[in-house]
Parts: structure tokens; C-alpha cells; sequence
């Protein structure tokens, strides 16, 4: 450290450096708090582009009925507010006991995680292939964790909670996630943003003191609301456009957001070594 040079100018070049700085950064930092609030914003319009679609569906003239269900509120008449366990099969993960090696050798079984969720955070990854570890046919054939067959959902209910995908191959779960294999009446797109559209629902009922959880009763519990096959469809679209688009907005923003971060630090990096004479800056915005 003390062998670092330093350009060292007059103090009163360094006033006017640091006064040039205030100025300029201050301009930039409220630059990238507005891109950082469009941002949050498209997020939130996001969600709710997600949750009015599984919701309400796509015609704003429908008939409308209580679904009974607070988080849902009303549902198209002709749709059902149904437990998603009439409509997909319950499984749960677990984890083969790693006091016993052989049940970790030879592994070739994909096994979710939570060293996995990383992928599925964003919501922006709906299919998940690629697992931090597996596990043995031995060890599945020696605990309650099963082999899930592809295209089965899994939603995280321990620690990170809330957090859902759909499986692009067969693989097995730990016991922090929930697994749900549709049945005829239900695409598993559709149950994916179904979960997508509960966040609200999912704090409202975690628990826990060191770490929250969703315990397994309530998600037994579980309502969805159901429309017909052709209109799961058809929301499925509109979803999967209107979400693009804020995708792309979002990555716009996102993008200017570490422009202006590299043009401070451009800036700040220019000023200090007298790449940019701030006097002479100082003399014209005065003039």
C-alpha cells in the first residue's frame, strides 16, 4: 500500500475536483435510482400480469364468482376453485442417509436441492435440467425420495421458500420441496404460474423461527383456480408474450443501469488523474 503513487494536484484543484465529482456522480446516482425504480416496477407488473391471468383468465366480459379462496377472490363463472391435489399428485423429496457411502457412489440420478434454487429465484427459468449433485438408484431404493418423472413441478417450501419450476427430466427432490405431477385436467405451465402468482399467499403462511417453512398440511391444502383446457392454453400465450416484453424492458434497464455505473466510474477515474481540467468545466458553467 505504501508504494501506490498518487497524482497529487494543488488543494485548490482538488476542491474543484471534488466539487466537479459531487456534482457529476450526483447526477448519474439519480440516473440510476430512476432506471433501478423501473426496474422494481416492471417486476411488479410482472407478477401481476401473471397473477390476473391465472386468475381472471383473459376475458375482461366474463361472469364472475367467488372462488371462496381470499388470495384468488373472484374466478370466471364457468372455471372451478378447486385443491390442487384433485387435480395433480403430492410428492415429497428426501434425502438418502449419508451415513451410508454406497448410497452415494456410482450416482447418476439428478436430485434438486436447495444448493439448486439459485436457478429458479429470478422466476424467469421454467425448466430446470441441471442438478448441483446426485444421487444412487441404491440410495432412492433405501428412503422415501422417488424418481419424479419429467415435466413434474417442484416448488421449494424450506429456507428459500416460494420458488418453483418444472422438471425437464426425470429426477428426484430433497424433502424442501413439494412436487406436484399433473393429471389430465391440468397442464403443469399452468400450475407453474399458479404458484408464481401465490408469493403473497406463500409469506402469509410460512413458518418458522430459524428458518421458514411451509409445513406439508397446508400445502395439501392448496387452491387453484381451474379453467378449461383451451383456455389454460390460451392464458399460457398471453403469459409467455406479455412477459417478454417486460423482460426486455427490463433487461433495457438493467443495461443503462451499468452504463451510467461505468460512466462514474469513467468519470471519477478521469477527474482524479487530470484527464478532465474540472477549472476549466467550472469557468463555463459559471459563464
Amino acid at each position: 500500500m505504501r508504494n501506490i503513487l498518487l497524482s497529487m494536484p494543488p488543494l485548490d484543484e482538488q476542491t474543484a475536483i471534488a466539487g466537479f465529482l459531487d456534482r457529476e456522480t450526483s447526477k448519474i446516482d439519480a440516473l440510476v435510482a430512476e432506471q433501478q425504480r423501473l426496474v422494481e416496477l416492471l417486476k411488479e407488473k410482472r407478477q401481476a400480469v401473471i397473477s390476473h391471468a391465472v386468475t381472471k383468465g383473459l376475458n375482461p366480459a366474463a361472469p364472475m364468482k367467488p372462488s371462496g379462496i381470499e388470495w384468488i377472490g373472484a374466478i370466471p363463472a364457468h372455471w372451478l376453485s378447486i385443491p390442487i391435489k384433485f387435480v395433480a399428485r403430492l410428492e415429497s423429496g428426501h434425502t438418502p442417509s449419508r451415513q451410508h457411502p454406497e448410497y452415494w457412489e456410482n450416482c447418476t440420478v439428478p436430485w434438486f436441492s436447495l444448493a439448486d434454487v439459485w436457478q429458479i429465484r429470478e422466476g424467469k427459468k421454467d425448466v430446470v435440467i441441471e442438478t448441483n449433485e446426485k444421487v444412487s438408484e441404491l440410495g432412492l431404493a433405501n428412503s422415501s425420495a422417488r424418481l419424479l418423472p419429467q415435466g413434474t413441478v417442484i416448488l421449494s417450501r424450506t429456507a428459500s421458500v416460494g420458488f418453483s419450476a418444472i422438471m425437464g427430466t426425470a429426477m428426484a427432490t430433497t424433502q424442501d420441496f413439494a412436487n406436484w405431477i399433473c393429471g389430465p385436467k391440468l397442464f403443469n405451465e399452468f400450475l407453474l404460474f399458479t404458484f408464481r402468482a401465490m408469493r403473497e399467499e406463500f409469506n402469509r403462511i410460512m413458518m418458522g423461527s430459524t428458518h421458514n417453512t411451509i409445513y406439508m398440511p397446508d400445502i395439501e391444502a392448496f387452491h387453484m383456480a381451474l379453467p378449461p383446457l383451451d383456455e389454460q392454453t390460451a392464458i399460457l400465450d398471453s403469459i409467455r408474450t406479455e412477459t417478454a416484453k417486460l423482460d426486455t424492458l427490463t433487461a433495457e434497464a438493467q443495461r443503462a443501469i451499468e452504463l451510467l455505473q461505468e460512466r462514474r466510474t469513467a468519470l471519477i477515474s478521469a477527474a482524479v488523474t487530470g484527464k478532465i481540467d474540472v477549472r476549466t468545466i467550472a469557468q463555463k458553467e459559471t459563464a
